[in-house]
């Protein structure tokens, strides 16, 4: 019996960026759209099972109940969770899912979405569709697409052993215990507090590790990007120290939105290297939103590893079918 899931994130795409930079908004309807694109690629494949998680917007409700009847042969069922309208909502369903033993799973939403998932399972291949603000991670990507290649390797039909790469992440280690992750980005704030989640002042940044850095991703990673690119494939990371320097960079960190910045330092980093934090009292923003208080006496350190979730390569997995003779009939 084969198993995918689809987590969808409703409130992916409408923090307060949206506001502040020239971006658009990513609508439920839209997004409903995609869900139902997504379960039409997976059901297409021939898989026995789709696992939806259930959200506070009904984003999966709406998109079975608006698709024909009787045009999925998949059987469809909702997880048997509490919904608390927070992050943990992803994190609880990834695991359910990987103990439910889908073989695939495809979340809808941004960088955060893809971060909560990856903290619930990171054994289960994820094909990340997206929907939030600046997305580096999730690809932008036809859902229908998405789905295809989530039932290919949910069924293990696509040999190609690299269709599915493991990521890297960055580890948070406080006081001697890890205590959380990043996919991308970990970056230090001036700041004391959480408050609002979402980073969007470069003025508060002082410390940037990146497990990627591309010139044309936006986020904080482009920062990196711009000074020396590093690709997903890289078994290295960068870490840049933002402050008085020789060296000014600019970035667009926001749609529309370039900043110059000064760079204090900049240094390459190998899998297992790790920063540390020397701006305390401050907050730390994983993927870009603020999750971590550092006070004065804590000692933290921002270690690069390999060993993030699996992702699908959506091309390399649809090419390999087509060798195959998948959708010849």
């Amino acid at each position: 019996m084969s198993k995918v899931g689809i987590i969808a994130n409703p409130a992916a795409g409408k923090d307060v960026r949206r506001v502040i930079s020239y971006t658009t908004f990513t609508s439920n309807i839209e997004k409903t759209n995609q869900i139902k694109g997504i379960i039409l690629g997976i059901d297409s494949t021939g898989v026995t099972e789709i696992f939806i998680m259930p959200d506070y917007d009904y984003l999966g409700l709406r998109a079975i109940s608006r698709l024909p009847k009787g045009i999925i042969q998949a059987k469809v069922s909702f997880l048997e969770m509490p919904v608390k309208y927070t992050s943990e909502d992803s994190t609880r369903a990834a695991q359910l899912m990987e103990k439910l033993g889908v073989g695939c799973l495809v979340t809808l939403g941004g960088d955060g979405t893809n971060r909560d998932v990856a903290k619930g399972s990171r054994n289960v291949p994820l094909v990340p569709v997206s929907s939030g603000t600046n997305n580096v991670f999730p690809f932008v990507i036809d859902p229908t697409s998405a789905g295809i290649a989530a039932g290919l390797v949910a069924q293990r039909l696509v040999k190609d052993k690299k269709a599915v790469k493991i990521q890297k992440r960055l580890v948070v280690i406080k006081n001697g215990i890890e205590v959380d992750m990043a996919l991308l980005d970990a970056v230090v704030l001036d700041q004391r507090f959480i408050g609002s989640r979402a980073i969007w002042n470069l003025a508060e940044a002082k410390q940037i590790v990146c497990t990627r850095a591309e010139p044309h991703n936006l986020g904080m990673t482009r920062i990196g990007g711009n000074l020396h690119p590093i690709s997903p494939d890289d078994d290295q990371g960068i870490y840049v120290k933002l402050g008085k320097g020789k060296l000014r960079v600019s970035a667009s960190v926001l749609p529309g939105l370039i900043s110059e910045v000064a760079v204090a330092e900049v240094k390459i980093l190998e899998i297992g290297d790790e920063v540390e934090v020397r701006h305390k009292p401050s907050v730390i923003a994983l993927d870009g939103e603020r999750e971590i208080i550092v006070r004065t006496t804590d000692r933290v350190e921002i270690r690069l590893q390999r060993d993030g979730p699996p992702v699908v390569d959506i091309d390399r997995t649809l090419k390999e079918a087509v060798k195959r003779g998948f959708f010849k009939h």
